[in-house]
């Protein structure tokens, strides 16, 4: 039985260095990375058997802290966001060119959230980048919300688990299209 359970610093250490890290959220467990790293966003890829047509959310610090990769967001969209944010809301938001190219997407539009649950807000602030978030499975099944069982289905040696608590809301962010306010997943 595959078990690497590790603190936030470890994480830091794990997420810096490449490697995928199950993670819990504020509903389910997911599987997360480096998102700047495109060696390593292809690893969750291959891992979930997911096809490149479908993006990741991101998490992110805040708004902010991402800002450089966005196309401008106006005053009343900002007051938008901040009803939600920080919480269990993703937004797909219209990103511009300094994101990495292995992030863009035939939308235009790059899916992020600001989270509240404090181990996400506590990984974040210590690894101070972005993190690439998809539920805890291979595409098309169930999602997968223990860590040592996370651990034991996937065929990928570098992976260890935040040892954090799951948050307590029932289902996964609810998914926003800031543009348009339409509700992609509730």
């Amino acid at each position: 039985m595959k078990t690497k359970s590790l603190n936030i610093n470890k994480s830091v250490e794990w997420l810096k260095s490449g490697k995928i890290l199950a993670h819990p959220t504020e509903s389910i467990w997911g599987l997360g990375c480096d998102a700047f790293n495109e060696k390593a966003v292809n690893f969750i890829f291959k891992i979930k058997k997911r096809s490149k047509n479908k993006n990741f959310i991101l998490l992110v610090n805040s708004l902010g802290s991402f800002k450089k990769y966005l196309k401008e967001i106006n005053n009343k969209d900002k007051i938008f966001l901040n009803k939600y944010w920080p919480g269990p809301h993703t937004f797909l938001i219209n990103y511009n060119d300094n994101l990495p190219t292995h992030l863009h997407n035939e939308s235009g539009k790059i899916a992020i959230r600001v989270s509240n649950h404090l181990p996400i807000q506590l990984l974040l602030k210590s690894f101070s980048g972005f993190i690439v978030s998809t539920s805890a499975n291979i595409s098309g099944k169930e999602n997968i919300n223990d860590p040592h069982e996370i651990m034991n289905s996937f065929e990928y040696e570098e992976m260890a688990y935040y040892d954090e608590m799951l948050g307590s809301n029932k289902s996964p962010s609810t998914i926003i299209d800031l543009e348009s306010r339409s509700i992609i997943r509730a």
